[in-house]
């Protein structure tokens, strides 16, 4: 039979033994010092000088003087001498010095749970792994000020690395934000999880936003790169009042320019077939703006950009007006003769003068020389010679 019990070593009392309280006694002063055990520090090599009754001490590696040969284990003051006892994997003390608990795994003394402040795993409500170092299952997550602002950082090794969002449904990718890949801040938008499309872009190092996609402003659905439903202002001298002026409840307003510059540039490449002009079209019934029953114009710089021109553009495109680079105008043409400023070509309806009697006709203040009408009262076209009207009729 053993003598001492196999966990804590603590003596037995034997059949036929006298004073059988000594060892009774001594099993009782053994559990007094390493039941409980909180000890004043650990990893102590020498003996305190005035130690009370009841002190108890972790040892370390390479103790002295009382201590001495006696390294990692538990020393106990009682009854005016110190006792040691070895620990065995398993036991736990709390280190009074350290604030700590420690727990003996075989060869020394650990920390019985890892320290808060480098934890390598933490899951709330949940798992975590080796990739999902933090875990949060929860309906919702606060992060607030202490007094003062906040910021969530994250931080990436270099740039083609990702610091980014990224929103789920099913664990399958729907919408990331942040660095993916670059340093251009991106928002990037899936169907499935595979597929990515890159909805906005912001150029680190000019601020300037771009998108790849198309715009729509007042629509989910744009069919072009830039797509308004509605009405749209532009200017920095935009205003309420500005925009309702004039036509009534600011009917058939879809764009507004109130600016104290307000030019519209239309600009293209000068190459043959290009042309920069704005074209207008009102009609009904159909989708298809070469359908008869819209009518249509443009103005602007043709494909000829010695020539500026109004054409009207439903069934076969006629100039209504042509404005040569050196200013010769041409009404029904599109090449006035070189030797007129203005020519007015048709083969199916006259030139027709302003019209008056000679009453408004003397009306008229400082008339220019050569000025022209057609005289109601006397049925013939004038001009002015600079001192009076003369009639043409006999000319």
């Amino acid at each position: 039979m053993d003598e001492t019990t196999a966990l804590l070593k603590l003596p037995y009392i034997m059949p036929s033994q006298a004073q059988k309280h000594v060892t009774h006694n001594e099993a009782l002063r053994m559990l007094d010092a390493i039941l409980h055990i909180k000890v004043e520090d650990s990893g102590r090599t020498d003996p305190p000088d005035d130690p009370a009754d009841g002190q108890r001490h972790a040892l370390g590696a390479e103790p002295a003087g009382a201590f001495a040969g006696r390294a990692g284990h538990i020393a106990a003051f009682q009854d005016g001498a110190w006792n040691f006892h070895e620990p065995r994997a398993g036991w736990v003390i709390w280190d009074a010095a350290a604030a700590a608990l420690l727990v003996h795994d075989g060869s020394g003394w650990v920390p019985a749970a890892p320290d808060p402040e480098t934890l390598p795993l933490l899951g709330l409500n949940t798992s975590a792994d080796a990739t999902n170092r933090l875990a949060v299952a929860s309906p919702a997550t606060l992060l607030t000020h202490d007094g003062g602002g906040h910021q969530l950082k994250i931080n990436k090794a270099e740039a083609g690395a990702t610091a980014s969002l990224l929103f789920q449904t099913a664990w399958s990718g729907r919408a990331e934000m942040g660095l993916a890949g670059t340093d251009d801040f991106s928002i990037k938008v899936s169907a499935d999880g595979s597929l990515w499309n890159t909805a906005l872009v912001a150029d680190r190092a000019t601020g300037n936003v771009s998108t790849p996609a198309r715009l729509g402003v007042g629509t989910s659905e744009p069919l072009a790169t830039a797509h308004v439903a509605g009405a749209m202002a532009l200017g920095s001298a935009v205003t309420q009042a500005r925009l309702t002026s004039g036509t009534p409840g600011n009917t058939g307003r879809v764009l507004s320019l109130i600016d104290p510059a307000a030019v519209i540039r239309v600009w293209r490449r000068q190459t043959a077939g290009n042309s920069a002009t704005v074209e207008l079209a009102v009609g009904d019934g159909s989708d298809n703006i070469t359908d008869p029953s819209i009518r249509r114009w443009d103005f602007g710089v043709t494909y000829n950009t010695n020539r500026f021109e109004f054409r009207y553009l439903t069934g076969t495109a006629q100039v209504a007006m042509s404005i040569q680079s050196d200013m010769r105008i041409g009404l029904g043409t599109q090449t006035p003769h070189a030797s007129a400023h203005l020519e007015v070509a048709s083969t199916s309806r006259g030139f027709l003068p302003p019209r008056m009697d000679s009453a408004h006709r003397d009306a008229i203040a400082s008339p220019a020389e050569g000025l022209m009408v057609y005289n109601t009262s006397t049925h013939e076209p004038e001009f002015w010679n600079g001192t009076a009207w003369v009639g043409m009729a006999g000319a």
